[in-house]
C-alpha cells in the first residue's frame, strides 16, 4: 500500500476478503478481496473496469498495492458496497421476495445495482420496494392494515422515507414516488396545514356522518350518538394537527360505530372517496398519472437485458 495511506487505517471486510481471490476494492476505509470473474459476469461495468489497468494513485507515485494486487477505489459508501457484494458473492442475502431483508439493505443494493449494471439485483430490489410503496391500492391498504405486512424491515419513520425516495428518484423509479411521497407527507406540517389536498380530501372522506342515519336505520337514536362522537373526535384531531390521512383513517377507529346499515353505506362512501384521492394520488405531487408509472414499472421488471 502507498505511503499516504498507512494499511492500519484500513479494515478489511472479513465476509468479503476470500485469500484465493484476484480483486481488492475499497470503498472509503473497508477493504473487499473479491472474485473478479464472478464480479465481471454479473456487472458490464466492473467487466469494463476490470479490462482496463487501473490508473495510478491520484496523489502521485504507484497505484494502491496490497498483497501484489491493484486496490480499485471504488466513490461510494462502505456500508452500500458490503450489502451489493453480499448480494452478489452470498446466494442467501439478498434473496427474492417475501424472504425478510432490512430496507436499507435494499435501498444500497438499489442504488450500486444500477450503478454498476447488474440488473437481475436491480429488478430484485424494486420488487422487495414495491411490497412497502405498492402502485396498487389494494395493496396499500394490505399493508396499512397488517393483513400483508412488508416483508421488508423497516422502522417507516419520516427519515427512512426520505432516504428511499432519494434512491428512487436516483434510479428512476418514478412508480415509487407517490406512496413514498404520500407517507413523507403525512409526517410533514407544511403539506398537511392550511387547506391542502390532504385536509380536504381528509374531511370530504367522511362526508357520510351528514347522511347518518339512514332511513333503514333500526336504532337511530344510538347511531345519532355516533355519529355526535365522531365528529366531537375529527375535530379534536384536527386541532391537534395529527397526521393527515385520507386513504386510511375511518374514524369509527377510533369511537364506537353505528348501526351494521348505517355502518355499511359509511364505509361504502368513504371506499369511493378513498379510490378518488389514490387516483389523484400521483398528480398532486406532479407525478404522471399511475397507468403511465405502471408502464414504467413494466419496462423495467420485464426486461431481459
Amino acid at each position: 500500500m502507498s505511503s499516504s495511506t498507512s494499511q492500519t487505517e484500513l479494515k478489511r471486510v472479513e465476509d468479503l476478503w476470500f485469500p484465493d481471490a484476484s480483486l481488492i476494492l475499497r470503498a472509503e476505509n473497508s477493504l473487499f478481496r473479491v472474485h473478479s470473474g464472478i464480479l465481471a459476469a454479473r456487472s458490464s461495468v466492473f467487466r469494463d473496469m476490470i479490462a482496463f489497468p487501473q490508473p495510478q494513485h491520484p496523489e502521485g507515485g504507484d497505484a494502491d498495492i496490497m498483497d501484489r494486487l491493484s486496490v480499485v477505489r471504488l466513490h461510494d459508501s462502505a456500508a452500500e458496497v458490503e450489502v451489493f457484494l453480499k448480494a452478489i458473492f452470498d446466494s442467501s442475502f439478498f434473496e427474492r421476495p417475501p424472504i425478510p431483508v432490512g430496507l436499507y439493505a435494499v435501498i444500497g443494493v438499489l442504488r450500486l445495482s444500477h450503478k454498476y449494471d447488474v440488473q437481475y439485483l436491480f429488478r430484485r430490489a424494486l420488487s422487495h420496494l414495491e411490497s412497502i410503496y405498492p402502485t396498487n391500492l389494494q395493496k396499500f391498504m394490505d399493508i396499512y392494515n397488517g393483513e400483508a405486512p412488508s416483508h421488508v424491515r423497516s422502522s417507516m419513520i419520516a427519515t427512512v422515507h426520505m432516504d428511499t425516495l432519494r434512491a428512487a428518484s436516483e434510479v428512476g423509479a418514478t412508480w415509487l414516488l407517490p406512496t413514498v411521497y404520500y407517507h413523507i407527507a403525512g409526517a410533514s406540517s407544511l403539506i398537511r396545514s392550511g387547506e391542502g389536498p390532504f385536509v380536504r380530501a381528509t374531511a370530504e372522506s367522511h362526508s357520510f356522518l351528514r347522511l347518518l342515519p339512514v332511513p333503514a336505520c333500526r336504532t337511530p337514536a344510538n347511531c345519532r350518538a355516533a355519529v355526535s362522537a365522531a365528529y366531537s373526535m375529527l375535530d379534536e384531531w384536527s386541532h391537534d394537527q395529527a397526521d393527515y390521512d385520507p386513504l386510511s383513517f375511518w374514524v369509527f377507529y377510533c369511537t364506537y360505530p353505528p348501526c351494521s346499515d348505517c355502518e355499511k353505506m359509511a364505509q361504502s362512501s368513504f371506499s369511493a372517496v378513498q379510490a378518488s384521492f389514490w387516483d389523484r394520488l400521483p398528480s398532486i405531487f406532479g407525478l404522471a398519472e399511475w397507468e403511465e408509472l405502471k408502464k414504467m414499472e413494466a419496462a423495467i421488471m420485464e426486461s431481459t437485458a
